[in-house]
């Protein structure tokens, strides 16, 4: 088996077809499909033994609870026999030649990953691709510290579904996904530990993975303990740079610079959405009095707040800053 595809499920009935479509039709057919459902309430796991029925690739889990994407995809990674491991959302797609391109990089040369550009595809129908650096510029450092903080046009090597993960690999380092219910951007940190732990990998300079932006999904709608998971996927990430060697004054820089653009997103998340006046009003004032927040935000300039589209955000943002940058 060349690749084991963990595809955790919740919900996605509305996708779920065209993503497994897409995984079924891949020209590399030496594959194993593993679906976990996690507690769906819809009828994704009757479309996934359907397929099943069809196609003895596909392999069929189903969670006793929902315990989120992050502990899901260990699942699949417990289960997975293939050379190598894959992961696709169920909202989303794959072009058909992704796995053998990916996969035909590691015959002569054993990587311990291999990854591929991916596209956005937005509601509105617009698609948009991320700016791809210069082929020299894929290093170890440079990919870690671009996961940290990117500052190329929608590129961060921190997705999972664009790569392809050597199972020995994973096994050696001994590493697993931690629950995005204690840990924000569960992703970010499994693929920085990954990178930190200097794998041999390759960077194909061709799109195959299409994510799927969903207004309302959890990535765009009110987030508990917003603060608290950031800094524990923060402390988790310096934690394993530093155990092996890799932070430098570049490092510090965009540990800096991610948690001034999250500020934001904090000081957003706790005024934008449908909570009483005094919740909101508490909840904002935890996070300007966090001296971790005001004392970084200090190092900063109006100049660099993070761009938003909406006058409504701008005028927030620039309150917050102010706040942080003056008055604490």
């Amino acid at each position: 088996m060349k690749v084991s595809v963990i595809i955790p499920v919740f919900n996605a009935e509305d996708y779920l077809h065209r993503c497994l479509d897409s995984v079924l039709s891949q020209t590399l057919e030496d594959i194993e499909l593993i679906c976990i459902d996690d507690c769906s309430t819809d009828n994704s796991y009757l479309i996934i033994e359907e397929y099943a029925k069809k196609d003895n690739r596909i392999k069929i889990f189903k969670n006793t609870n929902n315990i989120g994407q992050g502990l899901t995809r260990n699942r699949g990674i417990e289960v997975a026999v293939g050379e190598y491991i894959a992961f696709v959302d169920s909202d989303d797609w794959i072009e058909y030649e992704m796995y053998q391109s990916l996969y035909s990089k590691t015959i002569d040369n054993k990587y311990d990953l291999v990854c591929c550009n991916l596209v956005y595809d937005f509601p509105n129908g617009i698609s948009e691709a991320p700016i791809m650096p210069p082929e020299e510029m894929m290093t170890q450092e440079f990919m870690i510290i671009e996961g940290i903080a990117p500052s190329v046009k929608l590129f961060s090597p921190n997705s999972p579904c664009n790569k392809i993960y050597k199972r020995a690999y994973i096994e050696k380092i001994n590493l697993r996904f931690k629950s995005e219910r204690v840990v924000l951007y569960e992703d970010k940190l499994f693929n920085i530990t990954f990178l930190a732990s200097n794998p041999n990998f390759y960077f194909l300079r061709k799109t195959f993975y299409h994510y799927m932006v969903r207004y309302g999904s959890t990535m765009n709608s009110y987030r508990s303990n917003f603060k608290d998971r950031y800094f524990e996927m923060h402390n988790e990430i310096k934690s394993v740079l530093l155990k092996n060697e890799i932070l430098s004054e570049e490092v510090e820089l965009r540990f800096k610079k991610n948690l001034f653009e999250i500020t934001f997103a904090f000081c957003l998340n706790t005024l934008s959405y449908n909570k009483s006046s005094k919740s909101k009003y508490l909840e904002f004032l935890e996070i300007i009095n966090d001296k971790r927040i005001s004392e970084n935000s200090k190092e900063f300039n109006a100049k660099d707040i993070p761009v938003s589209s909406s006058k409504i955000n701008k005028l927030v943002k620039l309150f917050c800053f102010i706040i942080l940058k003056y008055l604490k």
